[in-house]
């Protein structure tokens, strides 16, 4: 398996024939509703372009394209629409594109792409049944996720996104359409294509991901659907052979000051993850009304008007979901896994299929003077089937796909105030009352208080969590090739509380959270390690899920505070965290993101930024990431590396000139200036070297 960069560039050019076909023909449509003798570009003014020729005849239509347009996503519990707000950021766009996140956050593999996990343990999220989709949560998105459009004028986003050069760089082709057929019905589509050649050796990766989507809301019946497809093909190289190649390149062999990436030796190679989703959303739902007659007079005539209120809504949403993982390898090297549980014409895969329903009756917020919140009930059935490897006791070794069926019936309430200027709140709760996972339950709260301070507007809140959730069904129980165990692990007992306090005018947000965990469920590393042939000690892989007696707490803050002196900005987000036991949840004590910028309008038009951030996290025993599991684990006892206590600084300019936003950057601008730099973000995997990168957004209309 290999990414050539001709298949890639066939791939990108494949994708954005498709986009430009589609807004194309959509323009063609909108256009057949104009006059005929209007041709579209001879126009005294056509959209947006301007002509200095003799004014048309009268009969000719003048036409004004809308902007406006906008998006909501239907909500799991209830199957109502939430409102959303576009895309249409500015300020730290270029860091859109970085799979460390928007603040740098993220520990990663080092490629654009690359598995990844939160040092915040308060960003990091619950893990589904298909544990393997827990470090894309940058890409897989679910379902309920997807946002619809509504627009009065067709129109068509396209992101691109390039670093460094054709042979060792990273690419992004996004595209997002949109057209209505009238105030009632639309459709759209969202491509999305990655690809990230690696500046390391086995380092690639190659994502795309379609959606498709329709809707139909009238006055008595609404309907949404979505249909999406995932695939992604990530290279594992197994990390660095000797860290040494980083931290003091001069004491390795030939005594170079330091090494070209594509010469570091890494330990796999012909190793590959490939996950594979196809999804669909089924919404429909209809209005509880009440009928109501209202009398007028004007003069001696009595007028009798019938007023129809929505109070209501009753849904139903059907999600169903084919998801699949395989681990692919030709060469492992003596030593890299302690044990093998699978012959070597074995096939590594796991897959889940999944169908859920959920009915809900619901009170709209508003709908009568007593209804100062909305009330949803809802009732949810969920099948779930997993596959995966096993084997016959006894004899020859024969390998079948085991199948695990589950089955759950929830019941569940929410209740929420969305509108108003001061107070908003939301709190939840369901639990099983039939199936698998009897014991389970979920109690979820939050509120806002929202009042003006010094002219502008700060807010206080809190959140709360209490739930007994059991472990994801990977987690207790795995077979492959180079991981295998059965667990009956309890519930895990969660207890969460949070805090913040935001105020508009000072540009200061702070926050607090808690959280104690009683039986703990993780992934270790059990293995010892060995010394290769080189003489390097290394990790020896053997992966098994544990579950910790006892409780454990973890306590965290994090301030934000932006400062400005004129055009002159400097945004500063700090996090500090601990846990009780460093071992179990290790966390870097400090995380802090720092981001210095001059901000200004050029010539009156293109809004710009020019400055620079940089990420520094105190050094830990980071999670280490084993390729088999596909998955971040603790350390082994025999082999602890280190990582933090290193700058990473990136310098860019940012711009954007009537809603077309682009920037340019130079990401790891430091690399190479600091001698006996320990680059490490995840244990033996260094960060990207220095490189170039720029990015550009456009949305067309009509």
């Amino acid at each position: 398996m290999s990414f050539c960069v001709s298949s890639i560039t066939d791939r990108l050019h494949k994708a954005a024939v498709i986009i430009t076909a589609i807004a194309v023909s959509a323009n063609a449509a909108a256009q057949s509703t104009l006059s005929q003798n209007q041709d579209g570009f001879s126009g005294a003014r056509m959209d947006g372009f301007m002509d200095t020729g003799p004014d048309k005849d009268s009969t000719v239509v003048e036409r004004t394209v809308s902007h406006d347009y906008n998006q909501w996503v239907i909500d799991p519990a209830s199957g109502l629409q939430h409102a959303i707000v576009p895309d249409t950021l500015h300020h730290s766009f270029h860091n859109v594109h970085l799979t460390e996140g928007m603040t740098a956050s993220y520990g990663y593999l080092g490629n654009m792409g690359s598995p990844r996990l939160s040092r915040l343990f308060f960003e990091r999220n619950e893990t589904s049944d298909f544990m393997f989709d827990a470090p894309y949560d940058f890409w897989i998105r679910k379902p309920m996720e997807f946002r619809f459009t509504d627009t009065k004028t067709p129109h068509l986003s396209l992101d691109y996104y390039k670093g460094g050069d054709k042979r060792t760089g990273e690419e992004r082709l996004k595209g997002y359409f949109a057209a209505n057929f009238n105030y009632k019905t639309g459709i759209g589509i969202d491509m999305d294509y990655l690809v990230g050649r690696g500046r390391y050796t086995n380092q690639s990766t190659s994502m795309f991901d379609a959606r498709l989507y329709t809707y139909y809301r009238g006055d008595t019946y609404t309907m949404h659907i979505s249909a999406s497809r995932d695939n992604m093909k990530i290279a594992e190289n197994g990390g660095i052979q000797d860290i040494r190649y980083i931290t003091s390149p001069e004491s390795m062999a030939e005594g170079r000051k330091q090494y070209a990436p594509e010469d570091i030796p890494f330990r796999l190679y012909d190793n590959w993850n490939n996950i594979k989703h196809s999804q669909i959303l089924f919404n429909q739902s209809i209005p509880l009304s009440r009928e109501s007659e209202r009398t007028d007079s004007i003069g001696d005539t009595v007028i009798t008007v019938h007023v129809t209120k929505e109070m209501g809504r009753i849904a139903h949403t059907l999600e169903a979901g084919s998801l699949g993982r395989r681990y692919i390898y030709y060469q492992i090297p003596t030593g890299f896994y302690q044990k093998r549980y699978l012959d070597n014409d074995s096939i590594d895969k796991a897959s889940q299929f999944y169908v859920t329903n959920t009915v809900s009756v619901s009170l709209l917020e508003g709908s009568a003077k007593w209804a100062f919140a909305g009330l949803t009930a809802f009732a949810r059935h969920e099948f779930r089937r997993f596959e995966m490897p096993d084997t016959l006791a006894g004899g020859p070794q024969t390998e079948f796909m085991h199948r695990y069926n589950e089955n759950d019936f929830i019941l569940g309430a929410a209740m929420e105030k969305a509108k108003g200027e001061n107070l908003t709140f939301r709190a939840s709760f369901e639990i099983p009352v039939a199936g698998s996972s009897l014991g389970e339950f979920s109690l979820d709260g939050n509120m806002q208080l929202t009042y003006p301070v010094f002219g502008k507007d700060a807010s206080i809140g809190a959140n709360a969590n209490l739930s007994s959730v059991r472990p994801a069904f990977f987690i207790r129980n795995l077979h492959s090739t180079y991981a295998w165990w059965d667990s009956n692990f309890d519930n895990e007992l969660r207890t969460r509380l949070g805090a913040y306090v935001d105020i508009e005018k000072t540009s200061t947000r702070l926050e607090f959270n808690v959280e104690n965990i009683a039986d703990y469920v993780y992934l270790e590393n059990t293995g010892g390690s060995y010394v290769n042939g080189d003489g390097i000690k290394q990790p020896e892989y053997l992966i098994k899920a544990s579950q910790h007696s006892g409780s454990l707490q973890v306590l965290s803050a994090t301030l934000q505070q932006n400062l400005r002196l004129g055009p002159l900005h400097f945004d500063n987000r700090v996090s500090w965290q601990t846990s009780s036991d460093r071992k179990i949840i290790p966390l870097p004590d400090l995380n802090v993101f720092s981001d210095l910028y001059f901000k200004f309008v050029y010539a009156k038009r293109m809004h710009m930024e020019i400055g620079a951030n940089a990420l520094f996290f105190t050094r830990y025993d980071a999670p280490g990431y084993c390729p088999a599991a596909g998955m971040y684990h603790l350390q082994s006892d025999s082999h602890v590396q280190e990582v933090g206590g290193y700058p990473l600084l990136t310098g860019y300019v940012n711009c954007s000139l009537r809603g077309v936003r682009f920037y340019a950057m130079y990401y790891h601008a430091n690399y190479g200036i600091m001698s006996n730099g320990d680059s490490f973000i995840v244990p033996g995997y260094p960060a990207n070297p220095g490189m170039f990168k720029f990015g550009l957004s456009w949305t067309f209309f009509d």
